[in-house]
């Protein structure tokens, strides 16, 4: 077992994943435990119920829009998007956005069955990335990796792009997540770089007043639910 921490504030310790350097068979797999500790713990319906009352919010329902999921890491967030957007019928593309060519591959080709998700590869702070006529932005799982200026840079720019929503599905920094997520590794026998950067992931995670925060500076309008297992569901409606 890991000895005592405080959960009091964020840490500002980079992942191992941080690196947009990193590639072979050590990511593919740390993405495929990522993938499985999702499904199992339903992180990818957090973010698909987010998406339904954005969806209903801005009333999208039998409009053409645009999506981007900033940090998309492997993609199984937007296959998840994918598959509602086809059960309701939604008239919608979805762009997946990360810096690392490595991982962009990998997205690529677990979404080959999906023509409506789009991949690029691109530093989400580079003056070149642009979200104009992008509805809809999402982190998922990933605004815990930046500080919190680098976080209302990101903030800044999809308001400034003119996104009309925000979706947030991110970690609550709390012990009991911390220390249960030992548990989850072992049974999933998790490799290494899934076992530190998950356990860092938490102590860079969130708290509900930080959220409030963050929501109230940032939009005219926000939704802030908790969401099993330790999850945050914030939307921020610009």
């Amino acid at each position: 077992m890991p000895k005592l921490i405080s959960f009091r504030e964020r840490s500002s310790e980079k992942e191992i994943i941080d690196d947009f350097s990193l590639e072979g068979q050590a990511i593919t797999d740390t993405f495929e435990s990522i993938e499985k500790v999702n499904i199992w713990l339903g992180g990818n319906q957090v973010l698909v119920n987010s998406f339904k009352r954005v969806v209903h919010q801005l009333s999208l329902k039998t409009k053409k829009f645009q999506l981007h999921d900033l940090g998309c890491g492997s993609g199984d967030g937007l296959i998840s998007l994918a598959n509602y957007k086809r059960k309701q019928s939604l008239l919608c593309d979805f762009t997946g956005v990360d810096a690392n060519p490595f991982i962009i591959e990998l997205a690529q080709k677990n979404a080959a069955a999906y023509p409506e998700i789009k991949f690029q590869v691109e530093n989400i702070f580079s003056p070149a990335y642009q979200l104009n006529q992008v509805e809809i932005a999402t982190f998922n799982l990933c605004l815990h990796h930046f500080s919190e200026t680098e976080i209302d840079q990101l903030i800044n720019k999809c308001k400034v792009d003119g996104v009309k929503a925000i979706i947030i599905n991110d970690l609550h920094r709390h012990w009991l997540a911390y220390y249960s997520f030992y548990v989850v590794c072992w049974l999933f026998r998790s490799p290494r770089i899934a076992r530190v950067d998950g356990l860092l992931s938490i102590r860079k995670g969130f708290k509900r007043k930080e959220l409030i925060n963050l929501a109230k500076k940032s939009a005219s309008s926000y939704q802030l639910r908790w969401s099993w297992a330790f999850r945050w569901q914030l939307l921020l409606f610009i």
